[in-house]
């Protein structure tokens, strides 16, 4: 499975939420993944307008407010031309299944993308950042018995 979507997300997250300089090497340590794999997703970003970086100053930062930033713009900066879900195309068109199956599943599967893309729309990075703040002190709410 592709990760570059939560990938995204988790260095957008870290860019609204530090005071530090942001930079590849740093967001590689953050998510686990290695530097280069992390300027790839950045160009990825860079290119939708969703971030710029800045020499001398703060590294990377957002050019987009958290608030007004909404979770569809990211998943399509990052995932400019991908198709979710898709039927294969081998199916044997002499077969009773194969000659209906995508017939049956293009209508499914198209409104499952729209339910997606309208739920991610519906979401900005500023809720999944109070989101992360909440999980956050739940967890050091039941580590302390409180």
């Amino acid at each position: 499975m592709d990760t570059k979507f939560s990938i995204a997300l988790h260095i957008l997250a870290y860019i609204e939420e530090t005071n530090d300089t942001v930079t590849s090497e740093f967001l590689a340590k953050s998510v686990g993944t290695n530097a280069s794999h992390i300027r790839k997703i950045l160009t990825l970003l860079k290119d939708e307008n969703i971030i710029e970086s800045q020499q001398c100053k703060k590294g990377l930062t957002l050019k987009v407010k958290a608030n007004e930033l909404s979770l569809d713009k990211i998943y399509f900066g990052v995932y400019p031309e991908k198709e979710l879900l898709h039927v294969h195309d081998t199916a044997n068109p002499d077969c009773p299944v194969g000659a209906t199956i995508k017939e049956a599943l293009l209508p499914i599967f198209e409104e499952s993308e729209r339910q997606l893309v309208l739920n991610l729309k519906s979401k900005t990075l500023k809720l999944l950042i109070e989101d992360m703040y909440k999980i956050h002190n739940k967890k050091g709410k039941d580590k302390n018995g409180i």
